[in-house]
This record gives C-alpha cells, structure tokens and sequence, in this order.
C-alpha cells in the first residue's frame, strides 16, 4: 500500500516537472526567436545600406572631323534612265570631291534605292505615266574643316542636289571620354558623399559601377544641324563631350 502511495506521488512530481519545463520553453520560446530575427534583421540591414548616384564627367573640345551626307536624286521615266543619270552625276561629284582632296577612302556610298512615283499634280499617275527616283547617297569625312564651304560647293556645281546635314565630331575621342569618365567618377563621389553627410553616415567602398549608355556611351552636343549652302564661311565652335556613370557606394 505505502508502495503504490510513493509510486503515484512520484508520478505526479515528473508530471508536474515536465509541464513546468514545457511552459517554460514556450514562454522563452518566442522572446529568443524575437530577438535573433532583430539581430539578423538588424545585420542585414546594416550590412545592404548603399546609395546609388549618377556622375557625369563634361569636358569641350575642337572638333576635328566632319561628315556630310551628299547625294544625288533623279527622276525619270525609266528605272534604266534614272540610275544611269544619277551614276553619272555622282561620278562627276565623286571627281570634284577628290580635287578637294578629299581621299577616296572617306567617300562612301550608303544609300541606293529606287522607287516608283505614282502621283502627280493631278493625282494618281496613268500606268505609262510613272516615273522613278532613283537616290544615291555618300557620306563624305573631311578633315580639313577649314573648307567645308568649298567642298560642298564643289559638290552642288558638280550636280549634287541632295545635301544633308553636316556633324562634328573627334576622329579619335577614346583619350577625351577618359577624361570625362574620371570626372565623372569624381562627381558621382561629391554627390554620395553630400547626401551621406546629411543622414549622418559616411561613404565607404565602391560595390557597382555602370555606364550609362546613351549616342554610344558618351555623346558630342553639337548645335550645328543644318547649313545655308549659299553662305561657304562656317563658324565652327567647340564640341560638348559628356559621360554619364552610375556608382553605388556602401555606406558605413
């Protein structure tokens, strides 16, 4: 009897233990777990903190080549008549660009089509009635930019009549977009470390860095578009290089 007394005793005593220890856990439980996702939160907070800015690097120059679209348009009843007529002048533009010396590398053909015209003042064309245009258009370098007037006078008297607009640029700009990429960099930079300063942080390491592409990464801001092809003395002023980089700076 006073056996089955302490063995029934004992029992509850492991019982009641068991249920202390298991209410104890579960009230720990969630206060531990609570805290280590604060300190993990807090880590990955601290440790993904970054500002991303954009620099941009600008720096003029003078120009050092030029390109013209010259070309030569020609309407006529057959496609044989207009694309032997427009050969034709564009041979003899070709030789008066060539006694501007310009070489015969920088002339080159880009464009050669044909087409039917339909229309006339009246309206639709009978079918004997269309014409055909036929285009053919050269890209000219010339590097001697004090006689862009000469050379595109010497293109119209030699029939060209189809003249486009003539661009500016560096023959060779890799020495230049160096230049404004530190520059670049080094705006970006300021600009990390202005907005630091005002959320009490500071600029660390750099973790990303991009180019901005844009008119192949950097691009000449030139105002000259068209031109008055009467007038053959050309202002020509300095050309705008500019690059544009995106950083992201870790911030400490």
């Amino acid at each position: 009897m006073q056996s089955r007394k302490w063995t029934r005793t004992a029992i509850c005593l492991a019982a009641t233990s068991t249920f202390i220890l298991t209410a104890l856990y579960f009230v720990a439980t969630p206060y531990m777990t609570s805290a280590a996702l604060a300190n993990e939160t807090t880590t990955a907070s601290a440790s993904t903190q970054s500002v991303t800015v954009v620099g941009e690097g600008v720096v003029n120059i003078e120009p050092d080549v030029a390109a013209a679209r010259i070309g030569v348009v020609v309407l006529r009843s057959t496609v044989r008549e207009a694309s032997s007529e427009a050969g034709g002048i564009m041979q003899a533009v070709k030789a008066a660009l060539l006694a501007q010396n310009i070489e015969e590398k920088d002339i080159q053909t880009r464009h050669f089509d044909i087409s039917a015209e339909r229309y006339g003042p009246e309206g639709l064309l009978q079918e004997d009635q269309v014409q055909y245009h036929v285009r053919n258009i050269a890209f000219v370098t010339i590097r001697d930019l004090d006689n862009i007037g000469g050379v595109l006078d010497a293109a119209i008297g030699a029939g060209a009549n189809d003249i486009g607009s003539v661009r500016f640029s560096l023959e060779n700009p890799a020495a230049v977009e160096s230049e404004a990429r530190a520059m670049a960099v080094a705006d970006a930079r300021a600009k990390a470390e202005e907005l630091a300063d005002l959320i009490g942080v500071s600029v660390g390491e750099v973790t990303e860095i991009s180019e901005i592409i844009g008119h192949g990464g950097g691009f000449f801001n030139n105002s000259f578009s068209e031109m008055a092809l009467a007038d053959s003395a050309f202002s020509i002023g300095e050309l705008t290089l500019a690059m544009q980089l995106q950083v992201t700076y870790r911030l400490q």
